[in-house]
């Protein structure tokens, strides 16, 4: 199955980022999620039954990674995960989003991948 075709079978919204481990020695990098639950149709229709409490999405082969802006950790809710495909390079870059909350309850949006 194709990234992002996989990609549109995970539900993420109002879920948390709770941790990215960053393994530059493998290559990996994996964003920890509150609850991943899978679609199963063309929707999401709250379907729990595979839910994955604490879940990992993990990308391997990673060739570089960036946050912006580059002063914000993500560390609350998720905006959304898309794909692209570069066919000339044979290689997906992955766009992921969520808020970073501070003790005041200030939120930033944080763009990555």
């Amino acid at each position: 199955m194709e990234p992002n075709d996989f990609i549109h079978t995970l539900y993420l919204g109002d879920r948390g980022c709770k941790k990215i481990i960053i393994d530059g020695w493998n290559e990996i990098v994996k964003i920890q999620v509150t609850t991943i639950s899978r679609v199963r149709g063309e929707e999401w229709n709250y379907y729990k039954d595979e839910d994955i409490e604490d879940g990992y999405i993990v990308f391997s082969s990673v060739e570089a990674i960036h946050f912006e802006p580059s002063n914000y950790i993500p560390n609350d809710t998720i905006n959304y995960l898309s794909v692209e495909k570069i066919e000339e390079r044979d290689t997906f870059i992955f766009t992921f989003s969520a808020y970073s909350a501070n003790k005041e309850s200030e939120c930033n949006e944080v763009g990555g991948f």
